[in-house]
């Protein structure tokens, strides 16, 4: 009876450390880059289950810059996991990002991609299980 139990014991407290480890939080930050100081920046935040219907998990909005440059400085916080990022100019303060046959019409960036055609998450993916800074996205 005490060695299921020790068993037993074992196994949960396995299982209860792996859940702790696999819940913590990781801080993600960088810059947007080639913004005007006229509009809102949005900074967004995709899991795969998100991707296609361009349903993000998080957004942060930063208001425009009154320095006269826009270099905007985001943070935000997400568990362990694979993410893409993206972020937008709202040039016509919608809040979201319009398009036109499904090319952005507003200044619209994703990290770790460049180039024409539909942006592909296991090619922009990041695989967050460490606190990541110094992610730039640069809008054209």
């Amino acid at each position: 009876m005490n060695i299921n139990f020790s068993l037993f014991t074992v196994f949960l407290t396995f299982f209860a450390v792996q859940a702790m480890a696999d819940s913590h939080m990781h801080t993600v930050s960088g810059t947007v880059t080639g913004c005007s100081t006229k509009n809102a920046v949005h900074v967004l935040i995709y899991e795969e289950s998100g991707w296609k219907g361009m349903n993000h998990s998080q957004e942060k909005i930063y208001e425009p810059s009154k320095s006269g440059t826009c270099d905007v400085s985001w943070s935000m916080e997400v568990p362990s996991g694979p993410y893409a990022l993206a972020s937008f100019e709202d040039e016509n303060g919608n809040g979201k990002l319009d398009f036109f046959f499904f090319i952005p019409k507003e200044p619209a960036g994703f990290y770790q991609f460049s180039g024409m055609g539909a942006p592909k998450f296991d090619k922009m993916k990041i695989d967050v299980d460490k606190d990541m800074d110094s992610i730039e996205i640069a809008l054209p």
